[in-house]
């Protein structure tokens, strides 16, 4: 989920798909927010409650902005591949519009949700950002809703870049997102919010780590009868400077940056970062 974006963009949440395996696990925890909760991977509870924590999302106005980044820099794409799909709100609005989209997330959870949607021009697959290939090239490439502040090493984040890099042609490009330490500082460290729905109790805490630049997001379920799981997110933060020289050294070039999916720089209280990059000549 995401970063707390300005009002008329709605709330937004800083957490996105895990890039791990999607396995559960048999641990137990006591704790604030549901007592004796299971452990389980991020983006295996969440998907039933998804697409209700993120309701004041504007998808429809993020897919414009994405769209009009389309046009600005391509005339007629055939292939798009959104990395990070989730629950396949962006990829159901391409297909509507007759794109050929596919949609790749590692949350076998998130996709079950997602295949609803998958029809027309719409695909989905699970798979790693960091280790992934395709037998096509493909027009434009973007992971939006923070999925690359999954990434929380720097040799992740590189890999990442390769295997998308793989996957682009001379006049292809990638768009993405990073969430900031702004956002993370002013909308979430040490906040905690409570949900309710179809009758299960979701509390949401978070907090960062300033000295290794991680925002550990943690939510916990509890459902009717009592029994509860708990899914800790973890991302990092990453600096411009870190980010440019990664692409630098992976052989991408910047075509822009942009703020808060708008066409403006980004400044001290930007809340998302854009950037649109293309293979280096």
């Amino acid at each position: 989920m995401k970063g707390k974006q300005h009002e008329e963009n709605g709330e937004r949440s800083h957490l996105k798909k895990s890039k791990k395996k999607n396995e559960s696990m048999e641990q137990r925890h006591d704790g604030p927010g549901g007592d004796n909760a299971a452990a389980v991977m991020p983006y295996t509870g969440i998907s039933e409650v998804y697409d209700y924590l993120l309701r004041h999302v504007d998808y429809e106005r993020w897919y414009r902005y994405i769209r009009e980044l389309i046009f600005r820099y391509m005339t007629d794409p055939e292939l798009i591949l959104e990395i990070g799909c989730g629950t396949g709100k962006f990829g159901a609005k391409f297909s509507r519009d007759d794109f050929t989209v596919y949609g790749m997330d590692s949350s076998l959870d998130m996709l079950m949700v997602a295949r609803a949607r998958a029809f027309r021009g719409f695909r989905i697959f699970c798979g790693d950002v960091r280790n992934f290939s395709l037998s096509k090239k493909i027009d434009f490439i973007f992971s939006v809703h923070d999925t690359m502040n999954y990434l929380t090493t720097l040799q992740d984040f590189r890999h990442a870049l390769r295997s998308v890099r793989s996957c682009m042609h001379e006049k292809s490009i990638f768009m993405f997102d990073l969430t900031t330490e702004y956002n993370i500082r002013r909308f979430f460290d040490l906040q905690e919010k409570r949900y309710r729905h179809k009758g299960i109790t979701i509390v949401w805490s978070n907090r960062y780590n300033e000295r290794k630049k991680i925002i550990s997001s943690v939510l916990t379920f509890t459902d009717r009868d009592g029994r509860s799981s708990r899914e800790t997110h973890l991302q990092r933060i990453y600096s411009s400077e870190e980010v440019l020289r990664l692409l630098h050294e992976e052989g991408f070039e910047v075509a822009d940056i942009f703020s808060d999916y708008s066409y403006s720089a980004p400044a001290p209280d930007t809340v998302m970062i854009n950037y649109i990059v293309r293979k280096s000549h």
